[in-house]
């Protein structure tokens, strides 16, 4: 057989497949979101809404947005509607996450096939400090916390003091992750904000306050109602206004004053690395040798 028959026998062979790309589905940017909702149901319910008011806010206030097909979104329709709807740096950096997660669960879902938020610039967020709670303020709360009509409040707050617990992460948390032959606090992977598991140890100070309280073998480590009674508790100490995270940045600046150990600081708290301890957690302001001392001997305070 000469060469001419074989390439046409070729190009017949050939010419049964279709190698043209596959084009997406024509897809609205609301139907999209309609279908990523439901994928993130293993997801926190703190995260899921988030993902559904920035996606919600989105549809609302960018109508020509929510009704364009997703294959023809830009990078710079994204941003535009980001700038438009998140007055905040720091809104519009959590909107461009939460956009380009939408985006990627769409690729996977076949709805398009690029993610335009990838080419927008990560927002630069200037952390502020937050300075430790007052000597006299945290004296202040801790007499007040062992009042009678208070003392429910008093193991959440030990944690979160004398632990570095986070305020959302307090709320998970049960007595049956408290070890007291070890001397740690286990919080698992669906407890923390991170979504990793870390220990943090149980010091004596904190062993003291709990069994001043009353340790308990099983049941949430929060009272009922807990958000309303830690408010009052606060107002009754009247350390109002209040820092959502100034007994974490508390805990974090007194163990650095009383032992200098980064390393240690850093897994206790969870962090990925010790930057963001030293640029946003850490204030020395203020802070006495005595002080660390007294914060961290049993019965002291």
């Amino acid at each position: 057989m000469g060469i001419i028959p074989i390439q046409s026998a070729l190009k017949r062979v050939w010419s049964k497949f279709d190698f043209r790309e596959t084009k997406p589905a024509d897809v609205s940017f609301s139907t999209a979101v309609s279908a990523a909702v439901p994928q993130k149901a293993n997801r926190r319910p703190r995260t899921r809404a988030e993902f559904r008011n920035v996606c919600e806010r989105l549809i609302r206030h960018c109508p020509q947005l929510a009704e364009q097909s997703l294959s023809k979104i830009s990078p710079g329709d994204c941003q535009r509607a980001i700038s438009t709807v998140f007055p905040t740096t720091r809104q519009q950096e959590k909107a461009r996450r939460i956009l380009h997660n939408l985006f990627e669960i769409s690729l996977r879902n076949g709805f398009c096939s690029t993610n335009p938020v990838a080419a927008l610039t990560r927002q630069h967020i200037e952390e502020s400090e937050i300075c430790p709670l007052p000597w006299e303020q945290l004296c202040t709360l801790l007499n007040t916390a062992r009042q009678p009509e208070h003392r429910p409040c008093m193991p959440p707050l030990g944690l979160m003091l004398w632990a570095g617990i986070r305020p959302a992460e307090i709320q998970r948390l049960d007595w049956q992750d408290i070890d007291w032959e070890e001397h740690i606090i286990t919080l698992r992977a669906r407890h923390s904000k991170t979504g990793g598991c870390r220990h943090v140890t149980l010091y004596p100070v904190l062993r003291r306050w709990l069994r001043d309280y009353g340790k308990r073998e099983d049941g949430s480590i929060c009272p009922p109602d807990w958000l309303r009674r830690w408010k009052r508790l606060r107002m009754a100490a009247g350390t109002t206004p209040w820092q959502q995270d100034v007994l974490r940045h508390t805990f974090a600046s007194y163990h650095v004053k009383r032992w200098h150990n980064f390393p240690l600081l850093q897994a206790e708290m969870g962090h990925h690395s010790a930057d963001l301890l030293r640029t946003r957690y850490l204030s020395m302001r203020g802070l006495t040798n005595e002080q660390a001392r007294q914060f961290w001997k049993a019965g002291a305070l």
